[in-house]
């Protein structure tokens, strides 16, 4: 009877040894495939810090471009309103001149 209950205790190791066994290959597996997963992921993350960079950097030349444009804008409008004030200031001479030669002939 000992005999029996030592193989049978024999018989009960030897399976829960092939048990551990195959949950030890499980979970390198599962270990294995979250490693893959973690690696796509850090790459992945890495790209899209990549393309933000990128797409900071090109946001910030359309800016740039944007405030330039701006800028010389504001210089020929300022230009344009310089010039205007001298039309201006041009045509009422040209009106005062005409008027001026208006009183004299009817004198």
């Amino acid at each position: 009877s000992l005999q029996m209950l030592i193989g049978q205790h024999d018989e009960r190791l030897s399976t829960l040894q092939k048990e551990s066994v195959q949950y030890q290959k499980e979970a390198q597996s599962e270990l294995s495939n979250l490693q893959k997963l973690m690696d796509q992921h850090d790459e992945r993350l890495s790209t899209l810090r990549e393309e933000s960079a990128q797409s900071q950097e090109a946001a910030q030349n359309e800016l740039n471009s944007l405030q330039m444009l701006i800028g010389q804008h504001d210089e020929r409008l300022s230009t344009l309103q310089g010039e205007s004030a001298q039309h201006q200031q041009d045509a009422q001479r040209e009106l005062s001149n005409l008027k001026q030669l208006m009183d004299q002939h009817d004198e």
